[in-house]
Order: structure tokens, then sequence, then C-alpha cells
């Protein structure tokens, strides 16, 4: 239960009014080290109720504190992340007192939320910015370097989505602003994977002494270590047995595409054929150009979120989705991170992620809070190894389908499931065994051939080949030599008496 934690009244009153009865396994293990002030890092996918983990603990700290302007910053890496956990911290503060106060008196102003994102007023943003502010990185950097927003008033600094932001490019602004805000007293830094991105680098920059929780996505498989004595010494919270980066109730499905336009032809089938709230995924703003205008040929309404999207039109189409005026959306990778959008059931990925972090991140938009969800992703032939790839990350198999008469089997297309390879002949210790013949004792034994065995084979004797040429020429020499002198006499015997 949450009155099991040092929280105050008002925020008990408010997580009731919320239904929130048992906090989650992140919950409980973020509360106790955070409301001691300790710095966090944090390992958890989404869907587990992280941002109420933090911002539970940061709201009971600063119900104790004088309010001296901007106390507390929540980085997140898009707009609509920013104004989501704006919107729950003002439902955690909506039933705070008119003044909040301190045993001794000295608080006398309630605690306000408020945002400094992009693509919005710059001066509106100015003129209210209150205790808590929920800001995206550039536009944060910004007000800090003209001087709009006072550093030193900072105590709290959250890190959340670090994985995301690091891979957006944002590492550069990040390390500013926290050089900037050299008063903090306590920094938290969340992410949904911890071995991606260099996050692990970067939150040894960021944190001090902090206290490691990681939380597998079904929140069964937790342990946490208590925090050393030693100055400086890391505690840590290690998950037990393997941690777990999708929901435990997800289904992954894939169906194999042969081109761009069967993509279109079985997504609408699919889309026709079950009737549920989805979001479609694709990794382009031309992608998504292209199907928002098949999807209106076929007479079907949607919203779309994409990053170049005003802030205005972004709102808009949550809110759409979010009302029910329509139940699909198609965005970019923009929408795969962190938006708590309720019941969504499908989730299709139109454009196979490359990386596997960025599937889990689209999957985390369903099965959520227990539920059930499914992925279904639209693989092309040259995605077959992408497809193999996230399975080994997620360590979950996805089941390849087939549609009859639309598209064909990943069997039939020669792309097998790693699982399905016939591996009859197998080496245990790697490799592949020599297949063996049916009786070794009617086999033939084997001479064994040397190359210096076979290197002279065939070739004549050179050396008695010279020899018996050379006794040729030297009989030729001698026959020659005897009919010179057979044909002239007088000359032999002119020579004699000379001599």
């Amino acid at each position: 239960m949450f009155d099991e934690f040092a929280l105050p009244g008002f925020l008990l009153d408010a997580v009731a009014q919320l239904g929130w009865e048992e906090p989650t396994p992140i919950q409980k293990l973020v509360l106790p080290p955070a409301l001691e002030g300790r710095d966090v890092l944090g390992g958890a996918p989404t869907g587990t109720g992280k941002s109420a983990a933090f911002l539970l603990p940061i709201i009971a700290r600063l119900a104790q504190r004088p309010r001296q302007g901007v106390q507390c910053i929540i980085l997140e890496p898009t707009r609509e992340l920013a104004e989501q956990i704006s919107s729950v911290a003002q439902k955690l503060l909506q039933v705070q007192d008119e003044a909040i106060s301190a045993a001794e008196g000295e608080i006398t102003e309630p605690i306000g939320v408020a945002t400094v994102i992009g693509g919005a007023d710059r001066v509106r943003q100015r003129e209210n910015l209150a205790t808590i502010i929920c800001a995206t990185p550039g536009r944060l950097l910004e007000f800090l370097q003209k001087g709009w927003l006072e550093p030193k008033t900072v105590e709290i600094l959250i890190i959340d989505e670090a994985d995301r932001m690091l891979d957006m490019g944002f590492r550069d602004d990040i390390a500013a602003i926290t050089r900037k805000l050299t008063e903090r007293y306590q920094t938290m830094l969340f992410s949904a994977t911890l071995e991606g991105f260099g996050v692990r680098d970067f939150a040894r920059n960021v944190l001090n002494n902090p206290v490691e929780i990681i939380l597998g996505a079904n929140g069964s498989n937790l342990a946490a270590a208590a925090a050393s004595g030693e100055e400086g010494a890391a505690a840590e919270a290690v998950a037990t047995g393997a941690v777990e980066k999708l929901p435990e109730l997800l289904q992954g499905r894939a169906y194999y595409a042969a081109s761009d336009l069967q993509k279109d032809k079985i997504l609408l089938h699919l889309l026709t054929t079950v009737k549920a709230r989805a979001i479609v995924f694709v990794r382009t703003k031309d992608h998504l150009a292209h199907l928002s205008a098949f999807l209106k040929r076929q007479g079907m309404s949607f919203a779309t979120l994409k990053g170049e999207s005003s802030q205005l039109e972004r709102t808009a189409a949550l809110r759409r989705f979010r009302d029910g005026e329509v139940n699909l959306m198609l965005a970019t990778d923009v929408a795969s991170r962190g938006l708590d959008i309720d019941d969504v059931e499908y989730v299709y990925n139109y454009d196979l992620p490359q990386q596997s972090e960025i599937y889990v991140h689209r999957a985390g938009r369903t099965a959520r809070a227990g539920a059930k969800g499914v992925v279904v992703s639209l693989v092309m032939a040259t995605e077959f190894t992408a497809l193999e790839r996230i399975e080994r990350y997620t360590q979950r198999p996805i089941e390849r389908r087939a549609i009859k008469g639309l598209c064909a089997s990943f069997a039939e297309v020669g792309a097998n499931h790693p699982s399905e390879k016939k591996r009859s002949r197998a080496n245990p210790h790697g490799g592949f065994a020599k297949k063996a013949a049916a009786n070794k004792d009617e086999q033939k034994p084997r001479k064994k051939v040397r190359l210096r065995d076979k290197k002279n084979k065939g070739k004549p004797d050179f050396a008695a080949k010279r020899a018996k040429k050379a006794a040729r020429l030297q009989e030729q020499a001698l026959a020659a030599s005897a009919q010179d002198s057979s044909k002239d006499p007088s000359a032999s015997a002119a020579d004699a008496a000379k001599e």
C-alpha cells in the first residue's frame, strides 16, 4: 500500500482518487531511496509505472521545502512525453491544500507544474515557470543560456527515457544542462534499456553513488541490494534471472510482404478484419504521407502524429485518439516512447525497425499494465535478418503467418524460422558431423598418398637420358673419324713420315 511510504496526506488522497491501489514493482523499489534523497539509475520498460515512481518522491520532498523558483526539472525526449508527465503531476497535485506549510510554517505556496518545450510560445513559458518544469532538452538549454531560468534554484533533476535522448543526439545538450545545474542535490536517470546507446557511461558522469534498479517487463524478476556503508560505493538492485524486455502478455506476429504495394494490401486486410484500437508505425514522413493517402482512398478515419507537425496539430491528434474519435493512429517513432494511451490493442510495424530497441519501445504502446496486446510486423525479404535479430534481443519468438491468396508464407520464400531448421546432422560440439557409412567393416583400407610420393611419378630419369645421349655422341664421333681415315691413305702416310 502507498501509505507504507512517507508520503504527504494530500498525495495519498490523490493516489486514492486516481484508483492506484497497490504500488507497482518499480515504484516499490524507487520510492525508498528516492525519498531519502539518493541518486537513482533505473532500467524499466514502458508501462510499468515509472512516471509515478519519480513523481511521488519529488512532490513529497518539495512539499517540505520553501518555494524558491524552479526547484525540479524533468527532461523528456519529446514534447508529448513532457506534456504527459506534466498532466500526471497535475493530477497528483490537484488535491493539495491552498497553502502547503511545513511544521515551522515556512511554506505558503502550492507546488505548480509547467512545461518548457519546443513548438510553443516562449514568452508564455517564461511567464508561467513553476516549481516543477517538464522540458525537452533543446528549449530548456535555450532558457538556461539566455538567463530566462535561474539554475541555482534547481534541486532535483530527472532524466527520463535517457537511451532515447542519447539516440536522438541530445547527449551534448544534456551534458551542458547538467553542468549548469550545479546546486542540485538529487539526480535520477531512467531508461527502458541500460545496455545500449552508452547509457551507463553517461550515467557515471551525472549520477553520484546511485542506487541501480533493473526491472523486467513483467515485474516478477527483481532483487534489491542494500546500500553499502562505504563512501562512494554504489548500491545496486539487480534482476534475478533474465530481464524481460517485452510485456508478459504481448504476442508477436509477422507477415511476409514482397513489395510496398503488398504491404498496403496486407495492412488494409488486417485493419478491416480486426476492429481494434491500433497504432501503425512507419519509419519516415514520406511513408506516412503515402500510407495516409492510401487509407483515405479506402475511406478510413485516423489521426497522424509526426515530428514535423506543430504542437497544436500533435496535441489535437493525440486528443482525437485518446477520446475515441478515431481508433487508428499513424505515427513515426516520435510516438514510440512513453505515451500512455489506454486500450491500445494492436501495434503494426508497417516498416520493421532496424534497431531492436525501437521495436521494444513501439511494442510498449500495447499490453500495458497487465493487459493483452499484439505486435504485427510486415517484413520484406531484405529484413529477414533484422527480424531474427529482434527475436534474439527480446528472447521472444515471433510467429510467422500468411494470408491465403494475399501473401506467401515465410517457408514458401525460403525464410525458415531458426528453430525450424533441420539440424539432424548437427554436431553437439559445433559444425556438422559427416555422414557415417552403413557398415564400417566393409570399408576398404585407405592408403595415404603423399605429395612427395607423387612428385616424380610418370616422369623420365633425366640423368640416365643425359648419359645415354653422351654415349651416343661419342660413338658418332668415333665413327666419323674412322670414315675419314679410310678415304685418304696417302695423307695418313705423309703424316707418319713427318713424325
